[in-house]
């Protein structure tokens, strides 16, 4: 205790805790870096209740080893919203808030991202943090063109890896294209790319160049549309050509997800992720395929098909996984993790149960497009699913498909954790 008085003052009234105090009780060390004399000054003005709210937001943020934040009074001057896909915000331990289908809006404060805990450390709402973080963000936008491409699209060149932001910001975007309905799309961070209706294959391929060498800093692939006020993912109608090229690259952000649910899927030790891939029907649309290999609990995500392969590696055909509630013997559980639906099953179907199901294609022909050159030279096809980049390699091979031919077979990879 001695040591705690030297470096932190206490309040006069004798009746409010000092941060010394709140701090020994929780197992806070006076060391943890941040406790400095502006930390402590911008402490001591708080009344009780909220030296508590604050002790115990330090406490959590000591536990998780994120750090303190500035004082309010510096840290104000530098607040933006940041957009990251959704599973991303409920897997990290920052606050978030949804704001459109498949992304959410985070803050930075001084370029780190906010924990819900500084807002009790600085006694801010933080709906107030998040109008402040916009209003700057509005005001390093006004009066900043976007640059207008040979191809006639627009992109944001702000030059401050927040133009994915702007997202927020429609007012400054909506009316490029008057009179024309709006797409917008954010692949990475730093890019912002609007388009009219009929410049959509141009976005398209805008998209496709943005992702081509972007590793893990790609945001989402999906094309939005602003309707009615309001910005959602483009629904495209029969017989747009870009109908096939949203949908792939909408299960591109999916696979996305679910491939980065696996590391900690295997810490959580309760059964195998089904490997998800895409595949391309005769008629050009893709289809995501989860394999359920036989042995384990398998972890199987809402995928549009599931490959079932026996223990022996045998494939047993492709199966439509929105019948799999017909199986009365087998239930699947909800697993408790971020990002998109997975069901746990412990039981794997049987042949009979497996007729029970809707087929898309027998055994031979999932052998094939598991390893379709072994398959050409009568060889046993290989039970190990292919992974996700190499099933979408496969699945995009076709000639005739509309997505840009340096998109097809991208693997998009793991978000970063920043």
């Amino acid at each position: 205790m001695p040591l705690f008085s030297r470096f932190f003052s206490g309040s006069k009234d004798q009746n409010i805790p000092s941060l010394a105090e709140l701090l020994e009780a929780r197992g806070v060390p006076p060391e943890m870096p941040g406790l400095n004399d502006d930390f402590i000054q911008s402490f001591d003005s708080l009344k009780t209740q909220e030296r508590v709210s604050a002790a115990d937001a330090i406490a959590s943020l000591f536990k998780q080893g994120i750090p303190l934040p500035m004082p309010w009074h510096e840290a104000q001057y530098d607040m933006f919203p940041q957009i990251v896909p959704t599973w991303q915000g409920e897997r990290d331990p920052y606050y978030y808030r949804p704001c459109f289908d498949n992304l959410c809006k985070r803050i930075l404060s001084a370029g780190k991202t906010v924990p819900s805990e500084w807002f009790a450390i600085w006694d801010i709402p933080e709906d107030d943090v998040m109008e402040l973080a916009m209003d700057h963000l509005e005001e390093v936008t006004k009066d900043k063109p976007f640059v207008r491409l040979p191809s006639g699209i627009y992109r944001s060149d702000f030059g401050d890896g927040l133009d994915a932001s702007r997202i927020l910001l429609p007012k400054y975007w909506n009316q490029l294209f008057p009179g024309q309905n709006t797409f917008v799309a954010v692949p990475k961070p730093d890019t912002l790319l609007v388009a009219p209706q009929v410049l959509l294959p141009k976005l398209a391929e805008a998209i496709g160049t943005a992702i081509k060498d972007a590793d893990s800093n790609i945001l989402v692939v999906t094309m939005y549309q602003w309707v009615d006020n309001k910005l959602m993912p483009a629904s495209l109608q029969d017989p747009h050509p870009l109908i096939q090229p949203q949908r792939e690259f909408r299960q591109l952000d999916a696979m996305t997800a679910y491939n980065a649910q696996i590391a900690e899927l295997a810490k959580m030790r309760i059964g195998e992720p089904c490997p998800l891939g895409i595949i391309r029907t005769q008629q050009g649309r893709t289809l995501t395929m989860a394999a359920w290999i036989e042995g384990k609990p398998a972890l199987v995500p809402d995928s549009d098909l599931i490959g079932f392969i026996s223990s022996a590696g045998r494939p047993l055909g492709l199966y439509w996984r929105q019948t799999l509630p017909r199986l009365q013997r087998i239930k699947g559980t909800t697993v408790e993790i971020w990002g998109p639906r997975r069901l746990r099953f412990e039981e794997f179907p049987s042949a009979d149960e497996l007729e029970q199901l809707e087929c898309l294609a027998p055994a031979d022909v999932h052998a094939q497009i598991i390893n379709p050159g072994a398959a050409r030279q009568g060889r046993p096809a290989s039970g190990r699913p292919q992974s996700q980049q190499s099933h979408a390699a496969s699945a995009s091979a076709s000639s005739n498909s509309p997505v840009p031919a340096h998109l097809r077979g991208l693997s998009l990879g793991v978000q970063s954790d920043e």
